[in-house]
Formats: structure tokens, sequence, C-alpha cells
């Protein structure tokens, strides 16, 4: 498989060897030398030369400067996130049908991304610029997710949407999952949603206490790689942990946990938040993630007011 995320950002920082009054005659080397990607940026986004000056003249020096010196300090770990986050979700993205390429580097700062037609197919253009100015850069492997679901659903340049605006967005989508007769639809379209739509949720399921053994989990609804672990003891790993005290469970790396069931090697975070029905556990909310450090207030906030719905329509179904 073809690399998925490219990085020609030193094309662009090479206008800082030009006199600012020649930046506009850059530009148009820039242009012509990443044919046709350039050119397709400006006609997807509807720029006339005249503002493409305009644009180039507000750019400052000193800005761009410390863009770049701080852009080589982080590229390649970067780059290796992207790729990371895109690739871990290949069947998500299609990848197999190479159909797009994600590039890395500097425009004009207008949209976070713009997606364009190249030789040979489409490429989604992350602008460095753009996230540097709006304090974003070091969210770039989330931008470049996004980015790439955007594309798939036909968009075709946007901005990057930070975690806790993204939660807002999905919540109506989890209430119609929600309004679903049957519980185990409900928690599949649940796990479908979280799954596609925030990039480092690797692995989401959901457990069910089993009603024949009421200390044990059996594996429900899952998005993700099949595990091993169709059934949990409680207060075995994380997982019967969270069962066994009724309470979350957020661990930012797996690797320092002693009472851990690996599901894969690639996961190094994960987070579980119990479903608690009159006082006992119906099951809980399982996401794995490949990324350290992947969860905060906002996803521990979110998951759990999911987890309280999910509660409520039990109860209200008696």
């Amino acid at each position: 498989m073809r690399k998925v995320v490219q990085n020609i950002a030193d094309d662009f920082f090479e206008i800082l060897r030009y006199d600012k009054n020649r930046w506009f005659e850059y530009w148009k080397i820039y242009r012509a030398k990443n044919e046709p990607l350039i050119d397709e940026y400006e006609k997807t986004l509807n720029l006339s030369e005249e503002w493409i000056v305009t644009l180039l003249k507000n750019m400052e020096r000193r800005n761009l400067d410390r863009l770049m010196q701080y852009w080589h300090s982080i590229s390649h770990e970067q780059k290796y996130h992207c790729s990371k986050l895109i690739t871990a979700k290949h069947e998500l993205f299609e990848l197999s049908r190479e159909e797009f390429v994600i590039v890395l580097t500097g425009l004009l700062g207008v949209k976070d991304w713009v997606a364009v037609k190249g030789k040979r197919e489409w490429v989604i253009m992350i602008d460095l610029l753009s996230l540097w100015n709006n304090k974003k850069l070091d969210e770039l492997a989330y931008v470049a997710y996004q980015a790439a679901l955007g594309f798939k659903r036909g968009e075709r340049y946007g901005d990057y949407v930070p975690k806790e605006e993204l939660f807002a967005r999905l919540w109506n989508r989890i209430e119609e999952a929600l309004a679903h007769e049957e519980l185990e639809k409900t928690m599949e379209q649940v796990c479908r949603i979280l799954y596609e739509n925030v990039p480092h949720y690797n692995w989401v399921g959901f457990y069910l206490t089993d009603p024949s053994k009421r200390d044990e989990l059996v594996l429900g609804p899952f998005v993700g790689e099949p595990t091993e672990h169709v059934r949990i003891p409680f207060g075995r790993g994380i997982c019967g942990q969270a069962a066994e005290r009724r309470v979350t469970f957020v661990v930012q790396d797996v690797s320092k946990e002693t009472n851990y069931l690996s599901c894969s090697p690639k996961v190094e975070s994960e987070i579980v938040v119990p479903i608690v029905v009159n006082g006992e556990v119906l099951g809980e909310l399982d996401i794995d993630s490949h990324v350290l450090n992947s969860f905060d207030e906002n996803d521990r906030n979110f998951l759990e007011r999911i987890c309280e719905k999910i509660s409520q329509k039990v109860r209200m179904k008696g």
C-alpha cells in the first residue's frame, strides 16, 4: 500500500528565500511545481489573483519563519500520527482503492483542508498555515482524519472541529439511535457513530451482564477488530473492575496496568463506562484507543451521558 500521507511543506517554505514584494512571484512558481494542485486549490475556494496577492501581503515573515521552525521540529512525528489514525481504520476509508492521498503543506490560511483532483487521485491538502494561525497545528492528526472523513462524505473543504464541538454535533445522531425500540439496535448504531466520527476511538463495544450469571460480562454489539474476550468476570481487567465498582475507569496508558486484559498490542489507552439500572450493572460501554492519553473530561462526560440515556431507556421499558 502506498503512503497515504505526504509532506511537501518545504516547497511552501521556499517563499521565505524571497523578498516579500516577490512572494506572489514565488507563489506562481509553487503553483507550477505542484501542478495541478495549487491551481485546483485556488479554483475550489474561488480565489482571484487579486485576493491571493492580498493574502500574501497580509502574511508576516516572522510568523512564517516560526511556523517553519516549529514544523521542522514536529513534522516526522505528526506525519506518523496522521498515517496511524487513517490506516487504523483502513476499511472505513477504503484505502485499498487508493482513491486519495493526504498532503501536508502550506497554503493561504483560508481553510484547514481542501480536497482537489490530482493527476491520478484526489489530494486532500492540509494547510499548515491555517492550523498554525488558529493554534490547531498540534491537532494535525485529528484534522487529517476529519478531512478524510469529510472527503468520503462528499465535502471538498472544511475546518477542524474540536472534540467538545464534535460531541455536541454528534448528540442528535446519538438520540436518533436511542429512539430505536430494540436495545441491541441502539447499541449497534451508537458503536458505529462513535467509531466512525471520533478519530481516536479504535474499538467501540458494549459488554452486557449475563442474566444467568450476574457476575460475568458477555460481549455485545461492537465495531472494530474481533476480540477474544467474549466473556469477562467482574473484577477482571478494566472492564471487570468498572462493572464490579460501578464507576467509570479511564486508563491513559494500559502498559502501566497490572489488572488488564489485552485485546491487541495496538491498544494504548482505554475508557469503560458502566450502565447502571436500579443499582445493578446492566452492562458497559468500552472504548480502546491506539493513542496514549486519549481520553479527557469531554470524552468522559459525553460517554457517561450516553450510558445514562441507555439506562433511562431500559428503566422506561420496565
